[in-house]
């Protein structure tokens, strides 16, 4: 009866787990749509680190529910397209940025 309970309560915790990596996902998604258009413009250099590093925070949480090798892709994307834009306000560095942070997008929609 207690093995019943027990497996009954472990499949009822697994389910919240797997909503919130997919929660996560697309709140990274969502933070990586607003951050794109801030990349093209170089004088929006901070609101794009800023929505990048939003989309990080979400994909970490995301990874570390549920791994994943595309997610775990677009995070390194993420941190690189934050490296390239942190601190300069050049045309060049911030459409760099966007290139990646559009790469991560791909990845993290593909799964």
């Amino acid at each position: 009866m207690i093995g019943a309970m027990a497996l009954a309560f472990s499949q009822g915790m697994a389910v919240p787990v797997a909503f919130a990596a997919g929660d996560h996902v697309a709140q990274a998604i969502d933070q990586i749509a607003k951050a794109i258009p801030y990349g093209e413009q170089p004088h929006h250099s901070s609101s794009f680190v800023q929505h990048i590093d939003n989309a990080i925070d979400h994909a970490v949480m995301a990874q570390r529910t549920r791994p994943s090798a595309n997610v775990k892709r677009a995070i390194a994307l993420l941190r690189r397209a934050r490296r390239t834009a942190y601190g300069t306000h050049m045309l060049s560095y911030s459409r760099r940025a966007a290139r990646y942070a559009q790469k991560a997008l791909a990845d993290l929609q593909k799964g």
